[in-house]
């Protein structure tokens, strides 16, 4: 746990340097926008293809047996869509920030707490694009396979906030790593720090409730994990020698 805590403290101080905060609220907001205007433009098809999903589902046809009425599943309809707003704006910031403000966060921090890192490149910027694609589209294919277990107590919370940590985790560190880690380091450390990640990602999920969180949320998420990749390479490399 002290390893996520001294992660946030030193995230905490990257984020708010006058040239990362510039880059902070840049890809949220564009992301909100698009997000916005593929919701307002397919809603009402969305919402149609949604409840006939949820007819067929035994609970709902239990209940619409049960009590003859059906009405229930337009408002359980429009919900889910409310609360896949977030996710869906939260996902394609991830894949702005991942693109775009990485690549410069990562150098900038590099060089002020980490000059000492030698590169191995065990990544490429093909392999970022793939590993980004690919984990999103699992992402994407889990979120819709796990929506029924949203209609558990805690459902809507405990499942996307897993998916996101797993997100957050697969997408980052191979993003921090792909230059300074060999695969063979890159790998050790996914496996070694498996657990510390997945709760730092849970954590940074729990932060997401916080109104307006989703504005500083994905860069902050980048610096942790950029933080911690890179502190977690420099010790397995002290190990080593």
């Amino acid at each position: 746990m002290h390893k996520i805590i001294r992660t946030f403290r030193r995230s905490f101080e990257s984020l708010f340097s006058f040239r990362l905060l510039l880059l902070t609220f840049v890809p949220p907001i564009l992301a909100v926008l698009a997000v916005f205007m593929v919701f307002f433009f397919y809603w009402g098809s969305w919402t149609v293809g949604l409840e006939g999903f949820l007819q067929g589902l035994w609970p709902f046809q239990w209940l619409h047996d049960f009590t003859g009425w059906g009405g229930y599943v337009d408002a359980v309809a429009a919900i889910v869509l409310v609360l896949l707003f977030i996710p869906a704006c939260f996902l394609l910031a991830l894949i702005f920030v991942s693109v775009f403000v990485l690549p410069v966060a990562l150098k900038w921090i590099a060089e002020k707490d980490y000059p000492h890192l030698e590169k191995k490149h065990g990544g490429s910027l093909m392999g970022s694009l793939w590993n980004t694609a690919y984990t999103s589209a699992l992402f994407i294919f889990w979120f819709c396979v796990t929506l029924p277990l949203w209609l558990l107590p805690a459902g809507a919370v405990l499942v996307p906030l897993s998916l996101t940590s797993w997100l957050n985790k697969k997408v980052f560190l191979y993003d921090v790593l792909q230059d300074y880690a060999s695969e063979e380091e890159r790998q050790a450390i996914e496996s070694a720090e498996a657990k510390p990640l997945f709760g730092m990602g849970l954590i940074i999920g729990i932060f997401s409730y916080i109104p307006f969180a989703l504005f500083f949320l994905p860069v902050f998420a980048a610096i942790c994990y950029t933080h911690y990749g890179l502190n977690a390479l420099s010790v397995l490399r002290s190990k080593k020698s």
